[in-house]
């Protein structure tokens, strides 16, 4: 039952059972809509993170790790040893958990950026079945991926924590076996999840991170503006479409041909020339070689600029956004938020 996301925890025996049982309510308010259990921790909420996300395991940024070649600790995003992973047996490109950040309890939601192999085992009812092992690419919610964070998004509104979201999605799966899977349902509960969520939730979109697609759209502050946020690293990037994709839309060829007549003055005489009914047909000709030379030449370049430009405008959307985020906040939570907007 831990492979299928039936069991949160697993324990060896019946006192490390209860051990685990304490330390989840220990993150829990006492009543409902109570006070958070606050704990004082040697970890302060201002101090520095050390270790920077890597296409490696995420839970080093969430709880911290050992340096292999100072052997110094590498404090993570949380305090130190109060991290309780939950449902780590079942779709597992999804790490959720509880935590403390300055002795509050967080509830947290995580990307595995690494392939995971999913082991489907082979059915002892059925002679003709046999065991798969399907590999599934980490930042891309699959079916099962995206019911565990929509299970975890609901269980976290319960027990009444803050919650954290560290976005680093490319988008959800698009093909055929994910669409008979309802990859489009468990999607939308996403949406539906975050916008009855009743505390504080903030999406933080991680240093090397990306956000794109249809995560984009399920993550929006604006599904929730009472309650959500967004922030952004600088090294971030997000959009709905890759910096190649928007060039491909918004600077066609017909575009950069313009804007290669409008700059450089070579082109644009060259493109005279070989319209130019005062020459003759050889000059046009020999014109319009030197014309088609001087477009491949140029090309490369301007597509080299468009792409800056792209990936810039995606830096710029997020501040926009964020700013957005804030500024909706602060018209609900007052004098508190706009001391956040400025």
């Amino acid at each position: 039952m831990f492979k299928n996301g039936v069991s949160h925890l697993t324990a060896s025996s019946d006192l490390q059972g209860a051990t685990h049982i304490l330390e989840w309510l220990s993150y829990v308010p006492a009543v409902k809509k109570g006070p958070l259990p606050i704990r004082v921790t040697p970890d302060t909420w201002d101090r520095d993170i050390a270790y920077i996300p890597l296409p490696k395991d995420p839970r080093w940024f969430i709880a911290g790790k050992m340096d292999e070649t100072s052997s110094e600790w590498m404090s993570g995003f949380f305090d130190n040893k109060y991290f309780q992973e939950t449902l780590s047996g079942w779709a597992q490109t999804v790490v959720v958990g509880r935590a403390r950040l300055g002795g509050i309890p967080i509830d947290v939601i995580a990307v595995e950026t690494r392939t995971i192999e999913r082991v489907v085992p082979a059915d002892p009812a059925n002679p003709s079945s046999f065991e798969q092992h399907i590999m599934e690419a980490g930042q891309v919610w699959y079916p099962n991926f995206a019911y565990k964070t929509v299970q975890a998004i609901f269980d976290f509104n319960r027990e009444g924590l803050p919650l954290i979201i560290f976005a680093n999605w490319r988008g959800f799966s698009g093909g055929q076996q994910d669409m008979y899977d309802e990859i489009l349902k468990q999607g939308s509960k996403i949406v539906d999840g975050l916008s009855s969520y009743q505390q504080p939730v903030f999406v933080y979109i991680v240093p090397n991170g990306e956000l794109r697609g249809g995560a984009w759209v399920v993550l929006d502050p604006s599904i929730n503006t009472k309650q959500m946020e967004m922030y952004a690293d600088v090294d971030a990037r997000a959009g709905v479409l890759l910096p190649e994709g928007i060039v491909e839309i918004k600077t066609r060829r017909d575009k950069i041909l313009g804007l290669m007549e409008r700059l450089d003055s070579t082109y644009a005489t060259l493109k005279r020339e070989s319209k130019d009914p005062s020459q003759s047909p050889e000059e046009r000709a020999a014109a319009g070689v030197t014309l088609t030379a001087r477009e491949t030449l140029l090309q490369p370049t301007y597509k080299q600029v468009a792409l800056a430009y792209a990936d810039l405008h995606e830096y710029v959307f997020i501040l926009f956004s964020m700013c957005h985020s804030l500024t909706l906040g602060s018209k609900s939570h007052g004098s508190y938020g706009s001391q956040r907007l400025r």
